[in-house]
């Protein structure tokens, strides 16, 4: 497998509307889009993306996980399971990207992430 880079971090929460203020308005991140019926909120900070999510079943709010950016997410899922490492959210297709969440040793979540437009970050 060969990470390209980080794509995105995704923090869990629990009041969007709340949490939108602290990084737009506190610390200065232009909000790029709200989506999901309020519930997905996305800040471009380049290179990179940080998400939002309420209600997401992702993560619980006061977690957070990332998002490696692969060349082929199907292999790479498949190059994981072959290692013995748990799959937490089998491989799915969004209209954007093909992603996957495994875990760690830990048991910390990790999006294995590929972009339909080939970009990184």
């Amino acid at each position: 497998m060969n990470v390209l880079g980080i794509d995105f971090t995704f923090f869990g929460v629990n009041d969007m509307q709340k949490s939108i203020a602290f990084y737009r308005d506190l610390l200065g991140i232009p909000l790029a889009r709200l989506i999901l019926e309020d519930t997905w909120a996305e800040f471009e900070i380049n290179p990179g993306t940080l998400i939002l999510g309420q209600g997401d079943s992702f993560t619980d709010p006061g977690h957070g996980m990332v998002a490696l950016a692969v060349e082929d997410a199907k292999a790479a899922v498949e190059e994981l399971k072959q290692a013995d490492v748990p799959v937490y959210w089998s491989l799915e297709e969004t209209p954007v990207c093909f992603l996957a969440i495994v875990e760690d040793p830990d048991g910390n979540r990790v999006i294995i992430h590929q972009r339909k437009d080939k970009t990184v970050g």
